[in-house]
């Protein structure tokens, strides 16, 4: 568990720079944390991708995710405004679709995982209909405020931003809620390593959704501890997603080392 508690500390030394650092410095320092922490998990989803051979079922999904958080990296501002050359405007209409873009492949990443799992019947057992009903109500409820402000949002405006940031809502939670089969299996795996990038991708998943909680409180109750929590659950849900694909690695890389290890 030495990976959760890096990431928990790299989280609590960025909330502590967030905090120290003066207005004029943070809006930067917020840009360049936001787009380090996404680079940094695409790379490891694709490096997960890469050490697992053309025919494993798993190479999709860790190769979609990477892509997921490539565009995700796309979508910051700042990037988006250097590609349209200065046009606010087309800078706005690329951030919505590269947002819009990375929530939907994110969504198709973890649809093919979950039906690899009820494929191969894993995960599966009584009262598994229950499971996703449960798992669907929390997925809505947590940051069912965030939602209905965003709809509402969109409704008035009718802008493509707006609803592309409604998606993100509906994204995160589909997300969710296509964990049930992989979770499941990690539940009947307890503690064991095969289940530890289950448990860091959907702790991930988790920390997206208090994000889409917490995001939208800003606008009614402004201030530090707010701006925290958001912050924090931020960056959980990005380094807790590229938490995973490491662990998946160290597993690919362990079997191998196993296999050479094993006399002929």
């Amino acid at each position: 568990m030495k990976g959760a508690l890096l990431v928990a500390v790299v989280v609590l030394l960025h909330l502590a720079v967030f905090a120290w650092l003066p207005p004029e410095a943070l809006a930067g320092y917020r840009v360049a944390s936001r787009i380090t922490f996404k680079a940094a998990t695409a790379a490891a989803c694709l490096w997960a991708a890469g050490t697992l051979s053309p025919g494993d079922y798993m190479r999709p999904f860790w190769t979609l995710l990477g892509a997921s958080y490539l565009l995700l990296t796309a979508a910051e501002p700042v990037v988006c405004a250097a590609l349209a050359g200065g046009d606010q405007e087309r800078a706005d209409g690329l951030a919505a679709a590269f947002l819009l873009a990375g929530n939907l492949v994110s969504v198709g990443a973890s649809a093919l995982l979950a039906f690899a799992y009820r494929a191969a019947g894993v995960g599966l057992a009584h009262g598994s209909r229950l499971a996703w009903i449960a798992v669907g109500l929390v997925a809505v409820a947590i940051p069912g405020y965030g939602i209905e402000r965003e709809v509402a949002r969109a409704l008035r405006s009718g802008a493509f931003e707006a609803w592309a940031s409604v998606a993100s809502y509906v994204c995160d939670a589909l997300v969710f809620v296509l964990l049930v089969p992989v979770m499941r299996f990690a539940l009947q795996l307890a503690g064991g390593k095969l289940a530890r990038p289950w448990w860091a991708f959907a702790a991930g998943t988790l920390a997206w959704l208090l994000f889409d909680a917490t995001e939208p409180l800003a606008a009614v109750a402004p201030g530090a501890p707010v701006a925290m929590a958001s912050e924090a659950a931020r960056t959980l849900g990005t380094l807790l997603t590229g938490l995973a694909a490491v662990y998946a690695w160290v597993l690919v890389a362990e079997a191998r080392a196993e296999r050479v290890a094993v006399p002929p």
